[in-house]
C-alpha cells in the first residue's frame, strides 16, 4: 500500500465531536482524527509530531491539548499533516 500525506487545517466538528484535518481554502473535511492518532502540527516554523489529549485548566475544566507543544484550548486553524494508507 502507498502511503500519502495530507496537509490542512485542524478544524473540531462540535456536532459530531471529532476532530478532522479540512482543506485550508474550502474547509471540506479530508480525514478525521481520533485521540490516539499521531499527525504534525506546524511550529515555530517547523513540523513537531504531536497527538491530541484532554487535560484539566487550572480551574479543572476539560480542555483539549497537542502533545509536544504549547497548543491548548481551541484548536482549529492549525496547520497540521498526516500520513496515511491509500487502498
Amino acid at each position: 500500500m502507498a502511503k500519502e500525506t495530507i496537509t490542512g487545517q485542524l478544524t473540531f466538528d462540535i456536532n459530531s465531536g471529532k476532530f478532522w484535518i479540512t482543506e485550508a481554502e474550502e474547509g471540506a473535511p479530508l480525514t478525521s482524527l481520533e485521540f490516539g492518532d499521531t499527525f504534525e502540527v506546524f511550529c515555530n516554523g517547523k513540523w513537531v509530531e504531536t497527538g491530541i489529549e484532554i487535560t484539566n485548566d487550572d480551574e479543572g475544566n476539560l480542555l483539549f491539548k497537542l502533545k509536544n507543544t504549547n497548543f491548548a484550548g481551541i484548536l482549529d486553524g492549525l496547520e497540521v499533516r498526516q500520513e496515511i494508507q491509500k487502498p
